[in-house]
Parts: structure tokens; C-alpha cells; sequence
């Protein structure tokens, strides 16, 4: 290993790996956000469960006839299942696309890991696995358990990430994450991620809960105002957990932000400030040779041959951009001095807010702001595997599966490369002037790509000074002006924000105001450019024509159909894009709030069938295309009615709709492809033709006739360049406020939604607390009641109903108006959802009886005694029932609760009772505290003896 680990840096600044003063901050910030979350969901879970058991427990004890308890229990049972049903998940690390390594079967790149870890001071990795991916990452698996018990973290190795990087930028990758494994703060982010894990189970995800309310809601109006009122809360609940999430998310990412730059530091110490850098240099070109790979193995496949060497196919395709591109820079170590800096630094940026990684210019001047020189080992990190080859075919199997065809030789895999490549529209010669442009969507007809005048004395010495070096100069710096366009524009709309506090513009200092104008300057300077490249093409496509006219045999006419092919097929598939672009965007726009209205959905069906219509007349021409031979030799197809096939898919309808969105990007897709594919092969076969016709012209008896020319279309859809599709930029107003888009909405949603929360616990926090209470005095004198914190008077042979908060703890009083005490006590409580009776002091007895109406039989009345608190379930308290009621059965009845009337004979209340105890406590009460000069009083008296 001595010989295979890279040699550090030595004297290192000590401070250098300390966490920053920002780090400790947004670290801080993310923590009392994220318990803040936590707080506020167990808070609600906790209320709803709470007030649910208090609910549904007391209308058990009350009987179970209280439906107000049944129905706020039952709701707030409902919403703590809502609640709480989140925190039943597990988050696995994605791992099954990965194959995992094991110490034994590699002991070099065990041993080079654990002596990094244990350099960077950081746990070994619980697992190691290797991937198809440009990359190298920590992750981990995941549940609510883990808020309290750490997750041991797992290490991701891309191995087309290795394939690209020498040992000493594969060592500093590595330390990289080695200095994540060892941050304390990567707990808030595991926090953070089973928070968001949590709410994105609560905010976005639609289960049987959610099909239980909408089938209540499409229900009799009588019980669907019950889903109704559930949907509206759960909906405030949903909105108020997506906005603290959004906080405690904007905390952590300002935190992650942090922690890269403190784990490039990590790297740095152990690698020096180069090879970080370095290496995501690399990324760049690495992870495009790795698209395009994947691309050229697909292709591969499909003609039956499986690629030799994806690692060896990625190394050749870098090799090979960097020549076509003239980059020797290109996926290499940059050739630069110690000041000089990899990463462009750009006067705009998307804002970073909601970024978990700086920009790479960020980073590079966190890397090189305390300089650290290092000795690089140039040789490739590969050397760290041992059996390579076998480790690259097990990865293979495990990321893509099992694959039909016969392995093709490292020679044929690499022939059948470079015969991709050989294409004369990569030749150096151009000066990249086919690469990544299109040759004719800046024009309505074919004809204007040709220029008005061409001198035919100077045709032979003109054509060989095509392509002239300031080509690609002017490519370049029209590359460059539009993308100082492209980051004006977003400025102005807001999409972007300016690096640092200020706006610096070409070294100048511009204001928000002056955005326009600067635009303006920078798009007539591009347009000049333009036309100044578009003229060259003009030339180059007339030279050649007006030579295959001097040498005839059919090579104008040929020229001609290669030309307007050209043009036909890269007006389809733009047009053809464009029309898919759109949907997607009607998808998102009328998707954007989770449901999908009638009137948006007839948006969605009309893109779709807009779509559906491009792609229709696609199909419909395509017996009138006529691809001469070369193309269709070049193609490898009979004809391009055979390329494209038969268009099978119907028109989109109500019924069909959601299949049709399924399949709907892979025949456009194939049909796009195939207007791809004919576009490559023209450019190719006209670069080629227009090269024959040149070196013809030298020679012209050596001439060969032209092949028969391609005939398309006179009539076929033009999408010229800035003539797409408007689409829609920004969402309706109440859309916005569903989705809380931009700081005002979400202001707007966050108030509504936490209003309605708050009324919500308001109302079933005091749901079913208050009793009904009704107090009736059967003593001849007033009497002050004081119950709870209701103090009332209740005048003699009076009645009293209030509503009030009881527990075992509420003290009943009853004092004469003097304040002499007649009886205190605790009430017995059978729930809050009884309607309770105080008869003071017990002092009259009660009957409950009713009163019938119309054919009503009647019941007779029943003695209750004189107790002084009892739970009753009458339908009038100590007064008359109302005179008639509105039935539809034609009679009715009323339960009413009475006391003895006013000045009653003693005699007659007591013959009520039929214990003769309590007729003699009665009348000692009576004795006790009627006023001495009623005139029954003598009377009671009397009577208890």
C-alpha cells in the first residue's frame, strides 16, 4: 500500500479543517429549525390523539348518545391517524442497482479506504459498493428510529468516476467523503431527511385515507359536509407542514452548503488544493463520455453486439471530444499555474438557496484560499481494483440486468467507436461548426440557405478557403454571447440572482434598471456574430452548389435534395419537440396543485392532441420522403416509410387519457429519433458530397455522375429558432397560493393555512369540556351558586342553565345571600356529554313527566326523589313545555324535569316522596334554610318531627 497511496501534503495549518464560524451558525439554524418541525408535528399529533380519547371516552361513559362527541372524536381520531401514520416508513439506501465489495475479494482498496478514513479521522464505512454512475456519495438507511439511534453510513464508488481519475484526484474524492463520515453535523442532515420523509408522507402522498374522504364528500349533502369540513383541515394541515418543512429545508441546505466546503478542506489537508479540483474538472467531460457510452452500447445492442469495455469505450470518447473540440484540457488535469483558477467565475448563478452544493468556482476558491502544494500521482486509480475485468462484468450484470447478443473484441468494439467519429462533421477542419448546432432552423425554404452572388472566375481557390481559423473563433464568442444573454434574461426575470451583493457586468457595475438596456447591447452583439457565421454557411453551401453546376450530371439536383432533406427533417423533429415541450408544460401547469379540474383537463387533452397532430402528419408524409440510396445506405433502412413505421396510437380522450400520457413520449421519441438520425445522415452525406464536388472541380474529368436525388415534401410544418410555442411561465393565482409559489403565496397560505389549524385545536380543545348544567332551588330564599368559575343568583322555586368546564376537581358552592354556606362539594361526574341537575340541597323533589301532543300516548310521570345532583336526559328543565310542536307523524312527545312549584304545601311536596327518611330531611332542610318569615315555615317545621 505504500507504493499505491499518494504521499500528503505536510505542514498543514492547523485551523485549516476547523468548522468555520458559518458552518457552527447554519448548523445551529438548521438544528432549532428542524426541532421546531418536530415539535409542531408531535404537538399536533399528540393534541388530535388527546382530544380524540377524551372525546370518544366520555360519550362511552355519557351513555353513547352524544353525537356531537362522536363526530369531533371521530374526526380528530381521524386526523391523528393522518398525523401519525408518517412515522411508520423506512427509507433504504438506494443500493440495488450497486454491487457491494468485500474486503476479501479487494484487500488493495480496503486497505487504501481505511487508511484514508483513519487519516481523515473518520469511521470506516459499514459497506462499500461500486456503481455505474460518475460519481462517489455517503449513504445510509433510514427510519424514525434513527432520530434517536445513528445510522451507520455506506460508501458509493462510481466506477466510471475511477476509470477517469489518477490515485491522487481519486484519494482526494474519496477524503471528501470521508470528511462527511466524520461531520457531527451529518446527523442534522439524517434528521433533516427523516423530517422531509416524514411530511412528504403527510403533503404528497394520497392513500386509503384520502379515497376514504373524497367517497364521503361525493356523498348525501347531509353527511358530505363532514368530508368536506376533513379535506379543508387536512389540507391546512398539509399546508402548514409543506411551509416549516420548506424553513427547516432552506436551513439544511445553507448547512450542506457548509459542509462541502468543509469537506473539500478535509481533501485538501490530506491532498493538497489541486487534485479537488481536479477532479471535478473531470466530472465534467466524464460524465458526458459516460452518456454518450451508454448511447453507443444501446445502439450496439440493437444491431445484436454487446460492448466489449464500457470503462475502455468512456476513455476512447474522451480522447476523441477532446481532438474534435481542439481541448487538450479536455477530461485531463489542467495544465495551469498556482494563481490560476479551473472554474470560470460567472456574474450570475441560480439562487442558492435552494442548492445543497456550491458552485464549482465557489469551491475552487475555498480549495486555493490557503494554497496547499502536494506531489500528484499520475497513475490511474483503476490500480487500486484487483480481477478488474471480472469486477466490471458482475457491475454490468448487476446495473443493467442481463443483456441478449454476443460480446463483440476490444478491436471491434473500438473500430465500430472511431467509425462513429470518423463522421466528416467532426473533422477539425470545420472548426466545430457542425457540432451542436442545427444547419438550417434559422430559415422558412431551403432556398435561403444559398447566398444571391458567387464569382465563378475565383470558385476553385474560394472553395479551398472555407473554414478559415477565425471560424471557430467566432463560434466561440458567439457561444459565449448567448450565454451572457441567456444569464442577463434570467436576472431579469428573477430566475437568476447576481453573484455577491453587486451586479458586475464586463467589469462594470450595472443596476436592476439598466438589465434591458445591457440585453439589448449584448443581443444586437450576437445577432452581428450570427450573421457573420450564418453568411459563411450561405458561402460555403453556394460554392459548392455553383461547382456541382459547372461539373452537372446531376450533382446540383443532388446537392439540392440533400439540402431540403436536411431542412425537412430538422423542422419535424424541432416541431415535434416543441409540440412535446408543450404538453409536458400543460401537464406541469394543470398537475401543479395535485388535482386536475374539467376545465384543465380539456387544456391537457387539446396539447395532447396537438402533439397527437404532429406526430400524425409525420406519418402521413412519409410515403411522399424519397431518400436517395447514399441515405439509405448510411440509415441502414429500405426506405423511410420503414424507418418510421406505422402509427398506431389514437387520439387522446377522457377515457384514455392517463395511458395515453404513458406511451405518448416513446413513439415521439422514435419518431424523433428517426428525424435525428436522417438529419446526421444528411449533414454527413453533404459534408462528403460537397468534399467530392470540391476535389472534382481540381479534376473534373474525373467526375463520377450524382446519385439520384432525395425528394421530401413541398409542405411540411416550419419551427424556425425563437418561433416555439408560448409557454406558460407562471401558475394562476390560486394555484399559487395552493402550492405556496414565491414568498407572497406562501405568506398568504402559511396565515390561512394556521388559521384554520388554530381554530381547529380551539374548537376541539373546548369540544365536549363544557357541561350543560341546569340548578334548580327549591328553597324559599335566593341562593348564590358558585360553580367552577360561574357565580350566578338563583331566585327561590327558580331555575338557572349554564354551560361550564367540570372536573373531578370543580367545587360546587351554595350560600344563602348572606353568605352563610349551605353545602359545598365535589359533583360526580359520568362525562362531559350529561346534561347535569343541582337541586339545592336536595330541598324539592323531582318529577319527570310528559307532555303528549296530537295522538301522542301518554306516559306516566316518574318520581326521581330529591337528590341534589343527578345526570338527567330530559327535553325540558324546570319550566312548561311549549304549547304544540311540528311533527309529520301526527303527534309527538316532550320529556320534561320539574321541581315543586312556589309557596307548594309542605304536605303535597313531601306525599312526591316516598322514602320517609328523606321526606324527614327534606323538611329539616327546608326548616334550616327557608327565609323565617315564610309562611310555610311553620309548616316544615311541623312536618319534621
Amino acid at each position: 500500500m505504500d507504493t499505491l497511496y499518494p504521499k500528503g501534503p505536510t505542514d498543514i495549518p492547523s485551523e485549516l479543517t476547523q468548522p468555520s464560524p458559518t458552518y457552527k451558525q447554519r448548523a445551529w439554524l438548521a438544528g432549532v429549525s428542524l426541532a421546531g418541525f418536530v415539535l409542531i408535528y408531535l404537538f399536533l399529533a399528540g393534541w388530535f390523539v388527546a382530544t380524540a380519547w377524551r372525546l370518544i371516552e366520555d360519550a362511552i361513559v355519557s351513555g353513547g348518545g352524544n353525537f356531537a362527541n362522536w363526530l369531533v372524536g371521530g374526526g380528530s381520531a381521524f386526523l391523528a391517524i393522518f398525523m401519525l401514520k408518517a412515522l411508520f416508513f423506512i427509507q433504504r439506501g438506494e443500493n440495488k442497482d450497486l454491487l457491494e465489495l468485500k474486503a476479501a475479494d479487494q484487500p488493495r482498496l480496503f486497505e487504501f479506504l481505511n487508511r484514508l478514513a483513519d487519516e481523515a479521522g473518520a469511521p470506516r464505512p459499514a459497506h462499500v459498493y461500486l456503481s455505474a454512475k460518475v460519481n462517489a456519495a455517503v449513504f445510509y438507511d433510514l427510519s424514525i428510529l434513527n432520530l434517536l439511534f445513528p445510522s451507520r453510513k455506506n460508501l458509493e464508488i462510481g466506477l466510471p468516476l475511477v476509470n477517469v481519475l489518477n490515485l491522487s484526484e481519486l484519494k482526494a474524492v474519496l477524503a471528501h467523503e470521508f470528511g462527511h463520515f466524520a461531520q457531527r453535523s451529518m446527523a442534522i442532515g439524517s434528521w433533516v431527511y427523516i423530517a422531509q420523509q416524514i411530511a412528504n408522507q403527510i403533503i404528497h402522498r394520497r392513500d386509503a385515507l384520502d379515497k376514504f374522504l373524497a367517497g364521503i364528500s361525493r356523498t348525501d349533502p347531509r353527511i358530505a359536509w363532514i368530508g368536506w369540513l376533513l379535506s379543508l383541515i387536512v389540507w391546512s394541515i398539509r399546508s402548514l407542514m409543506d411551509s416549516l418543512l420548506r424553513l427547516v429545508v432552506l436551513a439544511q441546505r445553507s448547512l450542506s452548503r457548509q459542509m462541502e466546503f468543509h469537506a473539500d478542506l478535509v481533501a485538501v489537508s490530506l491532498t493538497g488544493s489541486d487534485e479537488i479540483v481536479n477532479a471535478l474538472h473531470k466530472l465534467q467531460a466524464a460524465d458526458d463520455a459516460w452518456a454518450r457510452t451508454l448511447s453507443f452500447a444501446n445502439s450496439q445492442l440493437g444491431r445484436g453486439r454487446k460492448v466489449h469495455d464500457l470503462y475502455a469505450v468512456q476513455s476512447r470518447i474522451i480522447e476523441t471530444m477532446a481532438r474534435i473540440l481542439d481541448d487538450p484540457d479536455y477530461g485531463a488535469t489542467p495544465t495551469l499555474g498556482q494563481k490560476e483558477r479551473v472554474f470560470k467565475t460567472g456574474f450570475a448563478q441560480p439562487p442558492q438557496m435552494w442548492s445543497t452544493h456550491p458552485a464549482s468556482s465557489d469551491r475552487e476558491d475555498n480549495a486555493k484560499r490557503t494554497y496547499i502544494s502536494a506531489r500528484r500521482d499520475e497513475r490511474s486509480a483503476s490500480l487500486l481494483f484487483e480481477n478488474l475485468p471480472a469486477v466490471k462484468a458482475a457491475l454490468a450484470k448487476q446495473a443493467f440486468g442481463a443483456m441478449e447478443g454476443e460480446f463483440a473484441s476490444a478491436e471491434e468494439t473500438l473500430d465500430a467507436l472511431d467509425e462513429h467519429y470518423r463522421l466528416q462533421q467532426y473533422d477539425a477542419r470545420y472548426r466545430g461548426a457542425f457540432i451542436g448546432r442545427p444547419l438550417t432552423r434559422h430559415v422558412s425554404k431551403a432556398d435561403e440557405l444559398y447566398s444571391a452572388r458567387v464569382d465563378v472566375s475565383t470558385l476553385p481557390q474560394a472553395v479551398n478557403k472555407l473554414y478559415p481559423p477565425v471560424l471557430a473563433t467566432d463560434l466561440a464568442k458567439l457561444r459565449d454571447l448567448d450565454e451572457e444573454y441567456a444569464c442577463l434574461k434570467a436576472l431579469h426575470d428573477k430566475r437568476y440572482e447576481a453573484r455577491g451583493k453587486r451586479l458586475v457586468f464586463r467589469g462594470r457595475e450595472i443596476s436592476r434598471r439598466e438589465l434591458p438596456q445591457v440585453m439589448t447591447q449584448v443581443r444586437q452583439e450576437a445577432d452581428v456574430l450570427r450573421e457573420r457565421v450564418l453568411e459563411h454557411d450561405r458561402r460555403c453551401r453556394s460554392l459548392h452548389l455553383t461547382a456541382a453546376r459547372q461539373l452537372g450530371q446531376g450533382w446540383p439536383e443532388y446537392l439540392s435534395g440533400l439540402i431540403n432533406t436536411l431542412h425537412f427533417a430538422e423542422h419535424s423533429e424541432a416541431d415535434l419537440r416543441d409540440a412535446q415541450g408543450m404538453l409536458g408544460n400543460v401537464y406541469a401547469v394543470v398537475t401543479a396543485d395535485g388535482k386536475v379540474s374539467k376545465k384543465e383537463l380539456k387544456r391537457l387533452i387539446a396539447a395532447a392532441n396537438e402533439l397527437h397532430g404532429v406526430l400524425f402528419n409525420l406519418y402521413e408524409t412519409r410515403a411522399t420522403v424519397h431518400l436517395d440510396q447514399t441515405l439509405l445506405d448510411r440509415l441502414k433502412v429500405d426506405s423511410w416509410d420503414a424507418m418510421l413505421g406505422e402509427l398506431k396510437l389514437p387520439e387522446a380522450g377522457n377515457e384514455n387519457i392517463s395511458d395515453w400520457l404513458n406511451v405518448i413520449d416513446g413513439w415521439v421519441n422514435a419518431a424523433a429519433g428517426a428525424c435525428s438520425a436522417l438529419s446526421s445522415a444528411c449533414l454527413e452525406q453533404l459534408l462528403r458530397s460537397e468534399n467530392q464536388i470540391a476535389e472534382a472541380l481540381q479534376q473534373p474529368e474525373t467526375a463520377s455522375p450524382a446519385p439520384a436525388a432525395s425528394i421530401v415534401p413541398g409542405d411540411y410544418p416550419i419551427r424556425l429558432i425563437g418561433s416555439e410555442r408560448e409557454r406558460q411561465t407562471k401558475l394562476g393565482w390560486w394555484d399559487r397560493l395552493k402550492i405556496a409559489d414565491g414568498p407572497v403565496f406562501a405568506g398568504i397560505r402559511l396565515l390561512g393555512a394556521g388559521a384554520i389549524v388554530g381554530a381547529v385545536l380551539g374548537f376541539s380543545g373546548s369540544a365536549s369540556q363544557e357541561s350543560d348544567i341546569s340548578v334548580f332551588n327549591g328553597l324559599n330564599q335566593p341562593v348564590q351558586v358558585t360553580l367552577g368559575d360561574q357565580h350566578f343568583m338563583v331566585a327561590p322555586y327558580g331555575s338557572y342553565n349554564l354551560a361550564v368546564r367540570l372536573d373531578d376537581k370543580t367545587e360546587l358552592l351554595a350560600q344563602t345571600r348572606t353568605g352563610q354556606e349551605i353545602e359545598r362539594f365535589h359533583p360526580d361526574l359520568q362525562g362531559h356529554s350529561r346534561h347535569y341537575v343541582y337541586n339545592v340541597a336536595g330541598a324539592s323533589p323531582l318529577i319527570e313527566w310528559t307532555a303528549a301532543y296530537g295522538n301522542a300516548t301518554e306516559v306516566p310521570p316518574r318520581k326521581l326523589g330529591a337528590p341534589r345532583w343527578l345526570a338527567a336526559g330530559a327535553d325540558v328543565y324546570f319550566t312548561e313545555p311549549p304549547a304544540n310542536i311540528s311533527t309529520k307523524s301526527g303527534g309527538g312527545t316532550r320529556k320534561v324535569l320539574s321541581g315543586a312549584p312556589a309557596n307548594a304545601d309542605p304536605q303535597a311536596v313531601l306525599k312526591q316522596l316516598d322514602d320517609e327518611t328523606e321526606r324527614q330531611r327534606v323538611a329539616a332542610t327546608h326548616v334550616q334554610w327557608d327565609a323565617p318569615d315564610t309562611p310555610q315555615i311553620s309548616r316544615w317545621q311541623a312536618l319534621s318531627h
